[in-house]
């Protein structure tokens, strides 16, 4: 870069605020309460809460950019390896205690803290001695340093221009001080945040969120939000019936919405960030050969397959990255090829398919049984199809998953590098199938630090192409998402489901 640190063009102030705002709730169908901590976040549910309970560095915009919140500015030095992000002065929590860089620095070393067992730590891997210290080593050697109220200094592995949207998820956002490694000291009753909401208190089949006078960016122009965590009948029918504002729509009811002549105005489309996929445990035979799993994967005519499963609530995958953060020039390959498959069972060692033994497929996260009548069809092989709770699945994919597995993520942040890293790169916590391959890492590392869009992009398409020779995962659907909106209602974006930013909304006058 030439410099000894690249000032980024950034604007210290935060997006301006609608112009208009009106007093009336927003009844969001939000599900079940499970956590109040950014630590053991476990799904998009999650996601979409706690985005509105705490604040980071950076928060996304309505086209998924990173921009300032906590943090004013940054720069970057000119090898790329370190942040140096300037705090906000005269920040506080919500309830008016001071906030500053050493609680950024705590609320990262806490999630990277063994004890604390956070459900995604791996985000900030990136990070010099993140990994070592989710290994149980010091935190003293973590690149993470507060030299005083103001700055915080990131010292990363490699460099990394994605970073600014890495500090903009739910797991980096910055928690009071009273947090400790358990799951139950953040309460509803005495809750302290540091985002656009405050917990209030429950309110029968609702968890009421009231706006934070003390958020970064002010209070947000919607006073009050009604997170709904149970309903008696559906979600369609609920907002028919004016006691939802937003709700997300299954794609079977999207179809005849979209010709009813009273919902059919209030509905949308959603930018596709989620990834369904099959994962192998590449630990164990046969799955340890990447020839068996490439087999797998030739065998499956995905267009076909996938409209069976999901109708047209999906479309075909080609790349664990949904095409909404696909680089230039990445293929959209789904060619199925089973004879070649069959070629590669064989050049495996499993003429006699039976010397693979019984295969277990387990499908508690999408449907499997047009991939398992097609395996057992085109290669011959014996699959038994399992299932269970999903919370024991969940547990179970932690300790010994199932030889082949089922997965539906949503991105954590917008790049490429989200999925890669956190579903595939050895020791992630997301790494199911526990791949390890070297040349993955070092290709990741390298479209990770490339300093052009070009360049980047030709990185990316030689990561996908390495992932696609190697198998350890099949990527099956791309789920399409609908929502039904009140009129009126104003800033949502790109409507992802997981970064619906409410202190962004309001209504009309």
């Amino acid at each position: 870069m030439g410099v000894a640190a690249l000032v980024l063009a950034l604007s210290s102030s935060l997006p301006a605020r609608p112009t208009v705002a009106a007093g009336e709730p927003l009844r969001y169908l939000g599900g079940e309460l499970k956590t109040l901590d950014p630590a053991f976040i476990s799904d998009q549910s999650d996601v979409q809460l706690l985005l509105q309970l705490y604040a980071g560095l950076t928060r996304l915009d309505e086209n998924g950019e990173p921009y300032p919140s906590l943090a004013e500015s940054w720069t970057v030095s000119d090898d790329g390896l370190t942040y140096t992000f300037r705090i906000r002065s005269g920040l506080t929590f919500s309830d008016g205690s001071r906030l500053d860089a050493s609680d950024v620095r705590r609320s990262w070393l806490r999630i990277l803290d063994p004890a604390t067992r956070a459900n995604a730590p791996d985000v900030l891997n990136v990070i010099e001695g993140a990994a070592a210290r989710l290994g149980g080593g010091s935190e003293d050697t973590v690149g993470i340093q507060a030299p005083d109220a103001r700055t915080l200094a990131v010292r990363l592995r490699h460099p990394a221009s994605h970073f600014p949207a890495i500090t903009a998820t739910p797991t980096t956002f910055v928690v009071p001080r009273a947090a400790d490694s358990s799951n139950d000291w953040q309460t509803v009753d005495n809750f302290i945040g540091s985002g656009p909401y405050r917990v209030d208190r429950l309110d029968g089949d609702a968890l009421v969120l009231r706006a934070n006078d003390h958020y970064v960016a002010g209070p947000p122009p919607i006073d009050v939000v009604r997170w709904v965590t149970t309903l008696d009948g559906d979600g369609v029918t609920a907002f028919a019936d004016d006691q939802l504002d937003l709700v997300s729509v299954a794609p079977f009811d999207a179809s005849w919405i979209a010709y009813d002549p009273d919902l059919g105005p209030a509905l949308h489309a959603a930018a596709a960030y989620g990834i369904q996929y099959f994962g192998f445990d590449t630990t164990r035979p046969p799955f340890d050969d990447p020839l068996v799993r490439r087999a797998f994967a030739l065998a499956l005519d995905r267009p076909r397959l996938v409209e069976l499963a999901e109708g047209k609530s999906s479309q075909a995958a080609s790349s664990v990255v949904p095409p909404a953060l696909w680089p230039d020039g990445m293929p959209n390959d789904q060619d199925a090829d089973p004879a070649e498959a069959r070629r590669l069972l064989d050049q495996a060692g499993y003429t006699d398919r039976s010397d693979l033994g019984v295969i277990t497929v387990n499908g508690a996260g999408l449907g499997v049984a047009p991939a398992v009548a097609t395996w057992r069809e085109e290669l011959g092989v014996e699959i038994a199809v399992e299932g269970m709770d999903f919370g024991d699945y969940l547990r179970m994919l932690e300790d010994r998953p199932p030889q082949i597995f089922t997965i539906n993520w949503i991105v954590d942040y917008p790049s490429p590098y989200a999925l890669y890293s956190l579903l595939l790169l050895p020791g992630a916590a997301s790494n199911y199938g526990r791949w390890d391959d070297a040349q993955f890492v070092d290709l990741l590392e390298a479209a990770s630090a490339a300093e052009s869009e070009d360049a980047r992009a030709r990185a990316y398409v030689a990561v996908d192409a390495l992932v696609d020779e190697e198998a350890p995962v099949i990527p099956w659907a791309y789920p399409n998402g609908w929502w039904l909106v009140r009129p009126g209602l104003r800033g949502l974006g790109n409507l992802t489901q997981g970064l619906l930013d409410f202190g962004r909304l309001s209504w009309d006058g």
